[in-house]
């Protein structure tokens, strides 16, 4: 790990410890978690006054009452899997729930706990002994968010899209390229560092736009201020594209249009625990 990673990773951005009081929480689950790890998360919750919610996935595994995960009203989201199930999750929760996530997958970066250490941190949590750290989130046309970063990339595979960046009104960029990735500080460690980009402290007002796989090689990624809006227009006629969220499609975009990106006013809320020293090695997370 290098000495700049290792520093953004063991240095979370701690806003204040949490006293609020916890009185319903939502168990969210991967198909693969077994169910006798649920059963022990789920038993040791309900030894305090706590309403479990539970998704369709962790209620059949062990026959509890099902509620979609948008549906759900909850204090704190409890989610078992990977960061592609965290991902999903926090884009699926209407009501801003603070998370804790358990990483039970090969890829847990965003997990506060590994599956082995999970009792002890629910006990943790049960006494009020953790912290709250805010990420920002970013939103498209004013309503598709997303935690990690959005990408717009081409609806026919292996053509080249042409872009024109406008920030706050003004023109910074045109270019062409396979697609386009604008990031957060925390999809910084993402795909954007695999397409050559740095590492944004978790700190930064910032956001970066990664153009990708450019075809004039000098065009560089691009920081931002998160107080701008940032406006990204697809000029090639015939040429629709995808716009695609923490890894899933949720909108075409028509080819000759425009999608509005800018930070969003809801921020995600992860439970931190003061002597959990972040985190694995970032190498080791990041196989997949």
């Amino acid at each position: 790990m290098t000495p700049m990673l290792k520093h953004v990773i063991d240095i979370p951005h701690i806003l204040y410890h949490n006293k609020m009081e916890i009185s319903r929480i939502g168990i969210i689950t991967h198909p693969e978690v077994k169910k006798e790890f649920v059963q022990k998360i789920v038993k040791k919750l309900r030894k305090k006054d706590i309403h479990l919610y539970f998704d369709p996935i962790a209620a059949g595994k062990i026959k509890e009452k099902k509620t979609n995960v948008g549906d759900m009203r909850v204090d704190l989201a409890i989610i078992l899997g990977g960061d592609g199930t965290l991902l999903w999750s926090v884009n699926e929760l209407k009501s801003n729930p603070i998370i804790l996530g358990i990483n039970t997958g090969r890829v847990g970066y965003l997990a506060e706990l590994k599956a082995e250490n999970a009792i002890k941190g629910i006990e943790k949590l049960l006494r009020g002994e953790f912290f709250i750290e805010e990420r920002m989130k970013l939103i498209a046309n004013n309503r598709y968010e997303a935690l990690n970063e959005l990408a717009i990339l081409p609806k026919r595979p292996a053509s080249l899209l042409e872009f024109r960046i406008n920030l706050d009104q003004e023109k910074i960029a045109e270019f062409r390229a396979d697609g386009v990735l604008v990031s957060t500080q925390t999809g910084s460690t993402g795909h954007s560092l695999s397409l050559g980009g740095p590492i944004i402290h978790p700190e930064a007002r910032v956001y970066l736009i990664s153009p990708m796989v450019p075809f004039m090689r000098e065009q560089a990624p691009l920081i931002v201020p998160d107080s701008s809006k940032t406006e990204i227009a697809l000029l090639r006629k015939n040429r629709d594209a995808y716009l695609v969220l923490d890894g899933n499609i949720v909108k075409i975009i028509k080819s000759q249009s425009k999608v509005s990106i800018e930070k969003s006013k809801n921020n995600v809320k992860f439970v931190r625990f003061p002597k959990n020293k972040k985190k694995e090695d970032v190498d080791t997370n990041r196989k997949a």
